[in-house]
């Protein structure tokens, strides 16, 4: 999905250049075509393009590395975790999206785990989120809470994405 709100007006024509094109029954579509206008990052992200992570993966990149930075081990997962996605793949009954805020028997059993740990109850559904990584969480949690123009104090050591987080949020 598309949602760039200066690029969708330049997408238009392109969009219908794509469309013409499937729809004449040619399937060879040059990126060109489809992209003859490139699309400018907004300038609040100017400078953000790299990390300690990007410079890193790069270095490891050397067959002779094994790269232990970012959860890359190579090494298969135990049998039982490879037997339960099997499982889950040929399971028919979960084809739907779920609920954004994570699976209802995932969070629930995150509630008993963590309910457990903090010595009290916790409500699955209230005090629980589920999300795709780190990154995505912090993120989301900082541009909901910060204002343009706010002053955030950032704790060294600290991870790589606080800085420019809180720069794409003005702050």
């Amino acid at each position: 999905m598309f949602i760039v709100h200066q690029g969708i007006r330049r997408l238009g024509n392109n969009i219908h250049l794509l469309n013409t094109t499937l729809q004449s029954g040619s399937h060879r579509i040059s990126s060109s075509a489809v992209m003859s206008q490139k699309l400018k990052n907004a300038k609040r992200i100017e400078g953000l393009d790299s990390n300690v992570w990007v410079e890193f993966t790069s270095l490891a990149a050397d067959s002779k590395v094994v790269n232990l930075g970012q959860g890359l081990p190579d090494i298969s997962p135990p049998a039982y975790v490879k037997d339960g996605l099997i499982k889950a793949a040929v399971d028919d009954r979960m084809n739907q999206y779920t609920r954004g805020f994570g699976h209802p028997p995932l969070v629930k059993a995150l509630a008993q785990v963590y309910g457990k740990v903090c010595d009290r109850e916790i409500d699955p559904y209230k005090e629980v989120l589920v999300s795709v990584g780190a990154y995505g969480s912090l993120f989301n949690a900082v541009q909901g809470l910060i204002e343009e123009g706010d002053e955030v104090i950032i704790i060294e050591p600290f991870y790589d994405c606080y800085v420019p987080t809180a720069k794409i949020g003005r702050a």
